[in-house]
């Protein structure tokens, strides 16, 4: 099998953070003798990840490899940021790392790489923290990606209690362990929800913009994440803004995510082949 190379934590000038912002890339077996251009997926990792755990743990290189070497999907060029926890917001009181990406990150790879700079190539995925962010970006800057994909994504209607009790009994610190001060110190549930993702479907709705929206989780999710799941995929459909919900058998883990990423790799080529 003719296999796609990986750079692991590389790193460029976000002027956005003023310093440098690392990332791991895929480029396609095919990259360095073609000469055409690629689109690109921006791969989002959770809480307490890095550049590194979509390979690492989630062994997405090897799933790119055989999908494309199969014909089941095109080759795609994937960059995976390192945005440590900060939710993928410009953090009133820490770093902008919605603009560091947005901004800095995109105008850097397709600077640097055979990508293509349009709309219709880019697409916008990630777990956990990394779901947020990526219907965050997606919904924010509609402009931006074609569709967006959320596993297990950190989404909820509500804000987040001090407090919750996890799906085996057990109390969670959720603003404390999960938020820390990204969203304020103390925590600012007004920033809170004019980040929500929820408040950013009309955004989408009156783009007159079509994003066809991914949205999955484990049944099992200790999180409950799958109620904010459901609740968003009610709200876009409400919004006649093209969705697909998956509630899996499964928990808030890799076995999950490594086998779920198959599915947002069919459903972003297919997005792709409508465009």
């Amino acid at each position: 099998m003719v296999k796609g190379t990986v750079y692991e934590s590389l790193s460029f000038f976000s002027p956005t953070l003023e310093r440098d912002l690392k990332y791991s890339i895929y480029l396609p077996a095919e990259y360095e003798e073609d000469s055409r251009r690629y689109s690109t997926i921006y791969l989002l990792h959770g809480h307490s990840g890095n550049e590194v755990s979509w390979l690492r743990k989630g062994h997405v290189d090897q799933t790119l490899d055989i999908m494309i070497n199969s014909g089941e999907i095109p080759p795609f060029v994937v960059v995976m940021p390192d945005a440590q926890n900060s939710w993928y917001v410009d953090s009133p009181v820490g770093e902008k790392y919605e603009t560091a990406i947005i901004k800095d990150l995109i105008g850097f790879i397709e600077g640097h790489y055979k990508v293509r700079n349009t709309r219709g190539d880019r697409f916008v995925a990630g777990l956990s923290m990394g779901g947020y962010g990526a219907l965050k970006l997606a919904f924010k800057h509609p402009d931006m990606f074609l569709s967006a994909a959320s596993l297990s994504g950190g989404i909820t209607r509500d804000v987040p209690p001090e407090t919750d009790v996890d799906i085996n009994g057990d109390v969670i610190h959720i603003r404390e362990d999960y938020y820390h001060d990204v969203f304020g110190d103390p925590f600012d549930p007004d920033f809170w929800e004019k980040e929500n993702v929820f408040n950013w479907v009309d955004n989408v709705k009156n783009s007159g913009l079509t994003l066809p929206v991914y949205l999955s989780c484990g049944n099992e999710d200790y999180f409950y994440l799958y109620l904010g799941a459901t609740e968003l995929y009610h709200e876009l459909r409400l919004a006649k803004i093209e969705s697909v919900l998956y509630i899996r058998d499964g928990e808030h883990n890799w076995l999950l995510w490594q086998e779920d990423i198959k599915e947002v790799l069919r459903f972003f080529k297919r997005a792709l082949d409508l465009y």
